[in-house]
């Protein structure tokens, strides 16, 4: 490892890919600054969920990085409490199956778990258990071009019919990557769901941590940048990168000052890397010019209290309803947390003459989550921009690595190529990736 006594990095967003990879340099001994065009929270999607309201956290067990980081956080204090939930479908207006975890070594749990599984008609669960051991056992492949193909259409060539797409595969499509199937390449949908179903039994745990990511994650990073010497730059926006040949030799800012670093992580997402990119760059260069395929779509998170106890948390994915999910978690010991996601291109879809919010009090009622005569609070609702990454068939080619073309030049954030979904996990890990390739040089 080089020392670090003259090097110094300037990261561009205030998000958590971005605040990660500041952590992580600030303890390798860099100085850092971290420019943050908005409120310390920025390029998570909300389907983690990942959002700066005051909603509990989700986490799952296959999330390594998010539980390292949340660990060192809190290493000599009292780590943030999580309590495990059930991942349940509403299946029609009244009943809900909820995915059972068995207690088997891996892949027997799976199986079990599956076959247990009233969600699915009993012939589509065999057949996918069937496929599943041919798989495991070698005897069958995946189809080499998952890619160019729909998830909805792969989804039927296996025989899962358009009924169980609809009530249980899209809302599980939805809730981890934020597509529905038609929008959706079959590897991405593949991809979101092996960690989570198809490896440990620890890794298909689901979690909700009371705290929201502000006071887990945003929070306590920020302290510890400022207790480590790093300056944190907020509401200042970037204007444009200054360079020589193929370096960058500095970020102006929009107040006019210059930046000057001997590394700089852009953890913005591609809508705002762009502008900041030499025209130079962005014709000769196939990796920025990458960029301009990536499209993304605003979220929206509505959110409300009831007065009532929370018996337990819960997790609800909802299908023939303009909204992905439904959490609920407890607020205090006499009020109820919901949380209800979608997206804004889902809302545009309704019609016009349609009140939203006014059915959500109905579909908590349908759901069982609301007791008779209890009072709700007011309806808050709150748009997320470029939340969602479009992962239609096609998108996997364009998502970058973090490593750049340009010398001194990193790219973070959860649309990045980590492996994972666009969500919390994947911001983090570009957040590492990042830090580990300028601390090994």
């Amino acid at each position: 490892m080089t020392p670090t006594h003259a090097q110094s990095v300037v990261i561009l967003g205030g998000g958590p890919a971005g605040l990660t990879a500041a952590y992580r340099l600030i303890h390798h001994g860099y100085r850092v600054t971290v420019v943050a065009p908005q409120p310390l929270l920025a390029d998570a999607p909300p389907s983690t969920p990942a959002h700066d309201s005051p909603d509990a956290l989700t986490i799952l067990g296959c999330h390594h990085a998010t539980q390292a980081l949340l660990r060192s956080l809190h290493a000599g204090l009292q780590q943030p409490t999580q309590r495990d939930i059930s991942l349940e479908f509403r299946l029609n207006e009244s009943t809900i199956a909820r995915y059972p975890r068995a207690w088997f070594p891996a892949p027997l749990h799976t199986w079990v778990s599956l076959l247990r599984f009233t969600g699915l008609p009993w012939r589509e669960r065999w057949r996918l258990v069937s496929r599943l051991e041919r798989l495991w056992e070698g005897d069958e492949r995946l189809p080499a071009d998952l890619e160019q193909r729909t998830a909805d259409e792969w989804l039927a060539s296996i025989g899962q019919s358009a009924q169980t797409c609809r009530i249980v595969w899209n809302p599980l499509a939805r809730w981890l990557t934020g597509n529905a199937l038609s929008a959706l390449s079959a590897d991405a949908f593949i991809t979101s769901l092996r960690p989570l179903f198809l490896s440990t039994r620890h890794e298909s745990r689901i979690s909700v941590v009371q705290d929201s990511l502000q006071t887990c994650l945003i929070q306590p990073i920020t302290e510890r940048l400022t207790t480590g010497g790093a300056t944190i730059l907020r509401n200042t926006g970037s204007a444009q990168f200054r360079y020589e040949r193929d370096h960058i030799t500095g970020v102006l800012l929009r107040n006019g000052s210059l930046l000057q670093a001997d590394w700089y992580i852009a953890a913005l997402p591609p809508q705002q890397l762009t502008p900041l990119l030499p025209e130079r760059w962005l014709t000769r260069y196939a990796y920025f010019q990458q960029l301009a395929e990536l499209v993304s779509q605003d979220g929206t998170l509505v959110h409300l209290q009831a007065e009532q106890p929370c018996a337990s948390p819960r997790l609800i994915l909802l299908g023939d309803t303009v909204f992905h999910s439904v959490l609920v978690t407890t607020a205090t010991p006499d009020r109820t947390d919901f949380s209800l996601i979608t997206t804004d291109h889902q809302l545009a879809q309704t019609r016009l003459d349609f009140n939203v919010e006014g059915l959500i009090p109905d579909m908590l009622k349908s759901l069982r989550l609301l007791r008779p005569g209890c009072r709700l609070g007011p309806i808050h609702r709150r748009t997320i921009p470029n939340a969602i990454l479009s992962l239609r068939p096609g998108t996997k080619l364009h998502r970058p690595i973090q490593r750049s073309p340009i010398a001194n030049l990193l790219v973070a954030g959860a649309w990045t190529d980590t492996g994972w979904p666009p969500n919390l996990e994947s911001a983090i890990v570009s957040g590492n990736h990042c830090a580990d390739a300028i601390a090994l040089q």
